[in-house]
């Protein structure tokens, strides 16, 4: 048995599938000032008995607590040591500004000036700041930034995040952002994480935590509480890995999941969910965070209706339940229930609701009728505008000028608690089919639960200097001038076999997600090659759903 979790926005899901079927669900509140409460309901609600907790063999969980925490400006301050080499004002470049430390790490890896401590160093570790510590092309030569880590922790400072740590490839600005996200939120994942194994132990479930990242992977626990910047955007890839479960679609497909809160959007090719091309924005901030083309647009069933202008207005805020739920305002599911789109909640206060905003003469399911369509037009935008976004991101392969294309969708698929509501109106719109599936209201939960783990890394090797280092294990080997691309495959390779049996990660193989040669020419001639390769344990899901691609 596989138990998946999602605690989201408004919604805390858990589910139980066993022989590639769901076995049971449930769907709670989420307790904002007590996550543990609506996380030990929906637990309730699934674990009917002390055997079926026995059966446990995974847990996995989705989670907004960093991407709500970073909306939320809930982030301690983190101090940031950067070593940018000359030339280079990255004061205004992260979210925090930085002490910049002198030192110079060439392009090639060559240390050209060692690094030199300012100062000012003891103010954040006397205070007990988390810290950063990054340093330009520290993936082709950590040794700044681990002499840096040497000296902080010689005076005292506590938790500190290197750059070459949390990320292996190339873009000092990312990679720094990266490690600053991660510095920020390891005391609150912990928090966090402390509060779920309590719930497990509660129900006597004694399986391995793992933990969904941006990029619709999984990692162990452990892994979570070190790298905890890639859990962001977690829930719009649940969502993606569930629709996989759920759906499959074999062409290119847009998927909404639409909840209380937000419309969750991304974009599918070849039964996959198409990546961004660089890493995720963090709060405006570029970050080298793998991530799924994803955006989250402020449109959900508890979005509130007012009017401005003589207009229907949907959102951007929420105040709660529907008026025919209970709540204090009119909101979206309140047009979805009157025009018969759900049928969760009182038709009479659903119909009182519309009528607050009726204008003279105007009927409540007009009203409705107004509000759904502006919600619709709203999604629809935000899907023109990713399509263009998607086409203007940068290439950096001729093989990717040669192959561009732009996507058009053929089949849109809806999932999450209001899909039922707006997914038909967003379809009329795109002239598109569309595919609500069963067990629609718990995707995200089923993602988590079915999620491969994935683990990332990156090898560069320089064979006129004779050296192939692997950044994020801090491992640098001497290699000879026949080193080729495919001795670097299998040197990495055996690298993420290794990290996945230390993480207790059954190993099913590793892809290359991309492999660079440059020749190196001196005086005329060629001197040698730079390889650049980048792997990862192969994603995807444990299986579909018995009854997918219906």
């Amino acid at each position: 048995m596989l138990l998946g979790i999602d605690v989201g926005g408004t919604f805390t899901d858990a589910v139980i599938i066993e022989n590639e079927r769901v076995l049971c669900k449930a769907k709670r509140h989420t307790t904002h000032g007590s996550v543990a409460e609506g996380l030990l309901a929906a637990l309730g609600d699934v674990l009917k008995s002390a055997e079926t907790a026995k059966k446990i063999k995974r847990v996995a969980i989705s989670t907004t607590l960093v991407t709500n925490a970073v909306a939320t400006g809930q982030l301690p301050k983190v101090g940031i040591f950067a070593v940018p080499g000359p030339g280079f004002d990255c004061h205004k470049a992260f979210p925090a500004a930085p002490i910049v430390v002198d030192g110079y790490t060439d392009h090639r890896g060559q240390n050209v000036r060692r690094t030199d401590l300012a100062a000012c160093a003891k103010e954040f570790v006397a205070a007990g700041t988390p810290i950063v510590v990054s340093a330009k092309f520290s993936v082709r030569n950590p040794e700044s930034e681990l002499r840096l880590e040497r000296e902080l922790k010689s005076n005292g400072a506590g938790k500190i995040v290197t750059g070459h740590s949390v990320s292996g490839l190339l873009g000092f600005i990312r990679r720094t952002n990266s490690a600053y996200y991660t510095a920020a939120t390891l005391d609150l994942c912990d928090r966090f994480f402390a509060v779920v194994r309590e719930g497990l132990e509660r129900y006597a479930i004694d399986a391995p935590l793992y933990v969904l990242k941006a990029d619709g992977g999984t990692m162990p626990e452990g892994l979570a509480r070190r790298y905890t910047a890639e859990t962001y955007f977690t829930g719009p890839a649940a969502s993606a890995v569930g629709i996989k479960a759920l759906v499959n679609p074999g062409k290119r497909a847009v998927s909404l999941d639409i909840g209380g809160t937000t419309t969750d959007i991304a974009f599918w090719e070849n039964s996959q969910p198409l990546f961004g091309k660089r890493g995720a924005m963090i709060n405006g901030y570029p970050t080298a965070v793998r991530a799924l083309h994803l955006s989250s647009l402020p449109v959900g069933g508890d979005s509130r209706l007012t009017r401005a202008d003589g207009k229907i207005m949907v959102g951007p805020g929420r105040i709660g339940p529907a008026m025919a739920l209970g709540g204090a305002a009119p909101t979206l599911t309140d047009a979805f229930l009157l025009l018969r789109l759900d049928d969760f909640g009182d038709l009479g206060k659903a119909r009182a609701a519309m009528s607050i905003l009726a204008l003279p003469g105007e009927s409540p399911e007009a009203v409705a009728a107004e509000a759904v369509r502006t919600a619709a037009e709203k999604i629809v935008s935000r899907i023109g505008e990713m399509i263009e976004e998607y086409a203007l991101e940068p290439v950096y392969r001729v093989e990717d000028v040669v192959k561009a294309h732009k996507f058009v969708p053929e089949l849109l698929i809806g999932v999450g608690g209001a899909a039922k509501g707006i997914v038909p109106e967003v379809a009329g719109m795109l002239d598109l089919p569309f595919d609500i599936p069963a067990d629609a209201l718990v995707a995200n939960a089923v993602g988590a639960a079915v999620a491969r783990p994935t683990i990332m890394g990156v090898l560069r090797a320089d064979t006129a200097l004779g050296k192939c280092i692997l950044p994020q294990a801090a491992r640098e080997v001497n290699i000879g001038r026949d080193f080729s691309a495919t001795e670097g495959e299998r040197i990495l390779g055996d690298w993420l076999r290794r990290e996945a049996e230390r993480a207790g990660i059954e190993f099913h193989g590793a892809q290359t997600l991309w492999r660079e040669e440059f020749p190196v020419i001196r005086d005329g001639w060629r001197g040698g090659a730079i390889l650049n390769i980048a792997m990862q344990l192969t994603p995807g899901v444990f299986f579909t759903l018995k009854g997918a691609g219906r």
